[in-house]
C-alpha cells in the first residue's frame, strides 16, 4: 500500500514564489501542493475546507498577516502544521511565529533540499530552522540570562538534558530515539516529563527554552 502523500498549502501574496515553491515540489513522490493562499484570511477559510498537514506561511501578507493566521490556525486545526518561509530574520519575528504555534522557520534564500528536509522533519513530529535560526534567537539571550544552578534546567536528569538538546534541535522521537540508543516511547516519557518539570506546554516551548538555556548545538 502506498504511503500517504504529504500535502502543502503554500500561503503567500507573490504569485512567482508560489509558482517557484510548487515547481520545487513537483516529482516529489510523497508530497503534493494541495492548495495556495494569497493572504492569512484565505490560508484560514482554505485550511478549513482543505484540511492539509503543513503550510509554508508567509509571514507578511495582507488581510491579516502570517504570525496571526498560523496563531488561528495552530488553535482551530492542531493536526496542522505550519513552517514559516520567509525573509525576514529579525529576532522579534521569529519569537513572534514560534509564539503562535509554528513547527518550523525557514528563509526563502534556502535550496530544495533543506525545503525538503524541513517539510519532511516537521511531517515527522519535529521542529526545524534554517541555519540562521537558532543563531539569531540566542543572540544575547544567552548572555542575559544564564542558566542558573538553581534554574529550571538544574531540576532535569542528564538524560531529559540530552533530551531537550535534540528537541532544540528539531529532531523528532525517533530520531532522537536512534540516537540515544532509547525506544521512541522512553523518549516521549522523557519529554513529558521535561514538559511537566519546566511547566512547559508544547514542543515550540521546547525548543525556544532548549535556546534560551544556551542548549542548541
Amino acid at each position: 500500500m502506498a504511503s500517504k502523500k504529504i500535502s502543502i498549502l503554500i500561503a503567500d501574496d507573490h504569485q512567482i514564489i508560489v509558482d517557484g515553491i510548487r515547481s520545487l515540489l513537483e516529482g516529489e513522490k510523497n508530497i503534493i501542493v494541495a492548495a495556495e493562499a494569497g493572504n492569512g484570511k484565505e490560508a484560514i477559510a482554505v485550511a478549513e475546507k482543505n484540511p492539509v498537514d503543513i503550510i509554508l506561511m508567509d509571514v507578511e501578507m495582507p488581510l491579516l498577516n502570517g504570525c496571526d493566521a498560523t496563531a488561528i490556525i495552530t488553535a482551530r486545526f492542531p493536526k496542522i502544521k505550519v513552517i514559516a518561509l520567509t525573509t525576514y530574520d529579525e529576532k522579534a519575528i521569529i519569537s513572534k511565529m514560534l509564539n503562535a504555534g509554528a513547527s518550523g522557520y525557514i528563509l526563502k534564500n534556502i535550496n530544495k533540499k533543506i525545503l525538503l528536509e524541513a517539510i519532511n522533519t516537521v511531517s515527522n513530529g519535529g521542529t526545524y530552522f534554517s541555519s540562521e535560526i537558532p543563531i539569531v534567537l540566542a543572540t544575547k539571550s544567552a548572555e542575559t540570562t544564564p542558566v542558573k544552578h538553581d534554574s529550571p534546567l538544574s531540576f532535569l536528569s542528564t538524560r531529559e538534558v540530552e533530551v531537550l538538546k535534540h528537541i532544540g534541535n528539531g529532531l523528532s522521537n525517533s530520531e532522537i530515539a536512534e540516537k540515544l540508543f532509547l525506544s521512541p516511547k522512553t523518549v516521549e516519557t522523557h519529554r513529558t516529563n521535561i514538559m511537566r518539570k519546566l511547566n512547559i506546554h508544547n514542543v515550540v516551548g521546547l525548543v525556544k527554552y532548549a535556546i534560551k538555556s544556551g542548549l542548541v548545538d
